[in-house]
């Protein structure tokens, strides 16, 4: 399995870490984007596991995250596109539940454009 797609699943699923580790697992969600055509089948079914768990929590990363940033200063440094959802987590978590599980169903980046 792709050693980064391994090290996303393990922080996904880490809800107990640091805003610093969170941090870090947007930046591998940022690499996994880039590599995402390399991917098998399987590994991409376990991505969007994991994006639907990391989309569902998105109010707890934010929190976890806002003690050592904000996720708008962060993308206003690195300029991340619309489709990479997972820097829009603040914007996510103010979106009503039942807007979120609607959204869901169709992609984790149909709620930023409800949202909008």
């Amino acid at each position: 399995m792709n050693r980064l797609l391994q090290r996303y699943l393990i922080a996904v699923e880490s809800s107990e870490v640091s805003g610093f580790e969170h941090l870090d697992m947007l930046m591998l969600r940022d690499k996994l984007a880039e590599q995402n055509q390399q991917l098998t089948a399987r590994e991409r079914t376990l991505l969007v596991a994991a994006d639907r768990r990391l989309f569902e929590q998105a109010s707890m990363f934010d929190a976890a995250l806002s003690q050592i940033t904000s996720l708008a200063y962060e993308r206003s440094q690195r300029n991340p596109p619309p489709s990479h959802w997972w820097w829009y987590l603040d914007v996510v978590a103010g979106v009503p539940k039942t807007v979120q599980r609607a959204a869901r169903r169709i992609s984790p980046a149909a709620s930023l454009e409800l949202a909008r």
